[in-house]
This record gives C-alpha cells, sequence and structure tokens, in this order.
C-alpha cells in the first residue's frame, strides 16, 4: 500500500516542485519525467520494465521529442548487442565451452576466493585492451562467469555468485573508462575534441593521464569492495581435466566468435556496426543446418531487461537532443565562482559533471560538456586539455547502474539483484570524489 502511495505522489511532488521554475510546459513535464523515472530506477519502487514502459509511453503521448528519439533504444546497436548476446550466451552453454573457460582457472594453485577476484578482475582489465566495446565484452564475458560461479558450487542466492558476477561487470566496464578506444563516451569525448577544437587525443596519454589512478587503483578498490561485501568460500575445488578434442559445434561456436572478435577490433577499418555483426553472428549460429542456438532459446529471452535497456538509452538520446537542458547546464556554468585553491575548482567542477550524470546519464556527459569546455577552461583557469582530462574523471565516476549502458547490461544478463551492485558503486563513487579525484589533480599537475 505505502508503494502504490509512494509510486503516485512522487511524479506530482516532482511536478510541483519543479512548476515554480520552469515555464515552459513541455520542458516542464519532461524534467519531470525524467527525474520520475530515475527515482523509480534508482529505488526498484516498480520493477524496471514497468517504470521504462511508462518512460517510454509518457514521452511518446507528450510529444516530449520525436518518435526517431523517444524510440531510439529499440534502433541502438546497444539493444541489439544485448539482444545477440543472450541468444550467443545460450549457443556457449549449449555447447559446453563454458567449462573450458573454468578449466583454465584449475590451473591457479591453491585458489582462494580473494585470488580469484583478482584474477578476474585482471582478465577483465586485459580484455579491455582487445575488445573495443564495453557492452560487447559484457555480453562475452558475463556467460563465462556464470558458468565459472557453478563450477565453484555457487548458487545465485550466494554470495560468492554475486561478487563473481560483480567483479567481472565492474572491472570490465569501470577501470576501461581510462583506456582510449574502450567505451563508447570516450569515443564521444575523442570525436567532439577533434570536430569542435581541432585537438587529437592520443591513445598513449589519454591512458597515462588516466589509467594509474582512474583505472589501475580504482581496480583494485572495486576488488576490495567486493570482497568486503560479498565475501565467501569456494565451495568446489576445479579438478583439472583432461584435454578432450572439440566437438563439431564447440568448433562451429568458437569460429563465429573469433570471428565477430576480428570484425569488432578492425571496425575502424570496415566502419560495420558491431550490433549487425553480432547479429550476424546469431543468425549463422541459428540457421537449421547449424542448429546450435535453437527455436527455444528465444524463448527464453529476458525481454523485460531489454526493454529497460531500451529506455535507459533513448532517455540518453532525448537529453543530449533537448536544448532547454543543455542551455541549462550551460547557465549553471556562467554562475561558477572559482576557488582560490585549484585543487577544489577541479574536485567541484568534476564532481558537478559527475553527478550531472545521473540526470543525463554517462554517454552524454561529453556531448554537453566538450562543446563548453573553452567556457569551462576560461572561468576554471584550466587549459583546455585538463577540461577534457576532467570529463574523463567525471564520466567514469558512475553512482547507479542505469547512468551506463554496460552496468545495465551486466545486471540483465547476470540477472543479480539491482540493490547488490548499488552497494558497491555508490561507495565507489564516494570514494573517488573524496580520495581519488585529488590524486587525479596531482598526477595531472605532475604531468604538466
Amino acid at each position: 500500500m505505502f508503494k502504490n502511495i509512494l509510486f503516485i505522489f512522487i511524479p506530482i511532488f516532482i511536478y510541483l516542485i519543479l512548476f515554480n521554475f520552469i515555464e515552459e510546459q513541455k520542458d516542464l513535464i519532461l524534467l519531470s519525467l525524467i527525474i520520475t523515472t530515475i527515482v523509480y530506477w534508482a529505488t526498484n519502487l516498480v520493477p524496471l520494465y514497468f517504470s521504462s514502459l511508462i518512460f517510454l509511453f509518457t514521452a511518446f503521448a507528450f510529444s516530449l521529442a520525436s518518435k526517431d528519439i523517444i524510440f531510439s533504444g529499440f534502433s541502438s546497436g546497444a539493444f541489439w548487442l544485448v539482444f545477440a548476446g543472450m541468444l550467443i550466451a545460450t549457443a556457449i552453454k549449449n555447447t559446453s565451452l563454458t567449462q573450458r573457460f573454468t578449466n583454465l582457472f584449475s590451473n591457479i594453485e591453491n585458489l582462494t576466493y580473494v585470488k580469484l577476484l583478482i584474477y578476474i578482475s585482471i582478465f577483465a582489465v586485459l580484455f579491455s585492451f582487445v575488445m573495443p566495446s564495453s557492452v560487447v565484452r559484457i555480453v562475452l564475458v558475463v556467460p563465462l562467469a556464470i558458468a565459472l560461479a557453478s563450477s565453484l558450487g555457487f548458487e545465485k542466492e550466494d554470495k560468492g555468485y554475486t561478487g563473481i558476477m560483480l567483479t567481472f561487470i565492474l572491472s570490465t566496464s569501470l577501470p576501461a573508462f581510462t583506456i582510449l578506444p574502450a567505451n563508447v563516451p570516450n569515443m564521444i569525448l575523442a570525436g567532439l575534441t577533434k570536430e569542435i577544437y581541432n585537438y587529437e587525443l592520443l591513445f598513449s596519454y589519454y591512458f597515462v593521464a588516466n589509467f594509474l589512478v582512474l583505472g589501475f587503483i580504482k581496480n583494485i578498490i572495486i576488488v576490495s569492495l567486493v570482497y568486503y561485501f560479498f565475501k565467501d568460500e569456494i565451495k568446489n575445488k576445479l579438478k583439472k581435466e583432461e584435454t578432450q578434442a572439440f566437438s563439431k559445434d564447440e568448433k562451429v561456436v568458437l569460429a563465429t566468435i573469433f570471428t565477430m572478435l576480428a570484425f569488432w577490433m578492425t571496425d575502424f577499418i570496415h566502419q560495420v556496426s558491431p550490433s549487425i555483426i553480432a547479429i550476424v553472428g546469431v543468425l549463422f549460429l541459428a540457421y537449421p543446418t547449424i542448429n546450435i542456438i535453437k527455436a527455444k532459446d528465444f524463448n527464453t529471452i529476458n525481454f523485460s531487461s531489454l526493454i529497460y535497456v531500451v529506455a535507459i538509452i533513448s532517455l540518453g538520446s532525448i537529453v543530449a537532443s533537448n536544448n532547454f537542458l543543455e542551455n541549462s547546464f550551460a547557465s549553471f556554468v556562467n554562475k561558477y565562482e572559482a576557488f582560490d585553491l585549484e585543487i577544489l575548482n577541479y574536485i567541484s567542477l568534476t564532481s558537478f559533471m559527475s553527478v550531472s550524470g545521473i540526470v543525463i546519464t554517462q554517454p552524454t556527459i561529453p556531448a554537453i560538456f566538450t562543446p563548453i569546455a573553452q567556457q569551462l577552461s576560461q572561468i576554471s583557469g584550466f587549459s583546455l586539455s585538463e577540461i577534457f582530462m576532467m570529463q574523463i574523471a567525471a564520466f567514469s565516476n558512475v553512482f547507479f547502474p542505469f547512468q551506463a549502458p554496460p552496468l545495465a547490461v551486466g545486471l540483465a544478463l547476470s540477472q543479480i539483484k539491482q540493490r547488490d551492485m548499488l552497494k558497491i558503486i555508490l561507495l565507489l563513487a564516494f570514494i573517488t570524489i573524496v580520495f581519488l579525484y585529488p590524486l587525479e589533480y596531482f598526477w595531472l599537475s605532475f604531468l604538466r
């Protein structure tokens, strides 16, 4: 009963507060809808798919953006990557390839839970150098993570299971913000700096400036937090099994995955979308003569999770195309008064950009703040290059899973509880602002 009252009261309360500050009715409804949806997502007051459908329907009913933008989530590459990823996961499961992956960990002597998390995090970060798209990485590693957790004797309700999933997902996504081609916001930033300022973001400088603090040290903190909250004991020892010859189906699935990987890693040459590559791979594996992905596998797809992913992407598209929100951020920046201490300017500006990601989502941060980077440079005293690096610190700091599509995809595929991920990323966001931002400031100062 109390949840029902909150469900109705929250949007009314938000609307009435904003009514005093926003004159245009359409902008008022849009901002009320965005904040309400974020509250629903963050609190899980209603199921994620239900709040997502409300967002899409309301935006459509009130024509808050064009139909193409409102339903852009359905046509986005991320949606089709998740869809394809769910089916590729079933192909891996159907051929028992996951067992071969778990055998890799059987080579580790005296395997403990903390050692397992460390090895997983190292594997995840190294994979970020090889595979450019974070969503694709999540799609590939989650089925392997599930198989590994099961082989070690963990059930879905166990802390150990959740810890393994979170380490795979977070270490695959968050440190990769410091590796230039590894995440979408990175590439948006690089494209806009070149287009607007003719400034080329080089892989080497990008990596040196960001990876030590926001990649390496942050990854250590991720593992530490996961171990603290989800400490468990390994229940089954992994037995080193004799290597058997690959079956025909295993060879077909492996060849398909490696072919997709080759195309994903060379997309700068052929310009074919990662989602198209994934769908072609699924169609091949589902072809009646191959029949590794079977008709019944399509019935196992978690469509509620897909709707959630669609709404997240559509929200980001609506925000990025809305002049009112863009002008609001610009006017807020104009009112900024610089501190006497440069480090306080760094922390305050970076934190502002980071917190704005709760409303505009991570991929939209560089889309909103790069065009006003010159303005930010003038009022803060930082160089353009430093403003760009501050954006990386901002969009690599995530407060809620819905802000970053890879985390939302990871939740959808692993089916762990949102509150378990929230424990880690909320505390990690606080540690980042209080500890890592000052550390990053001193590191950038050293590199000047």
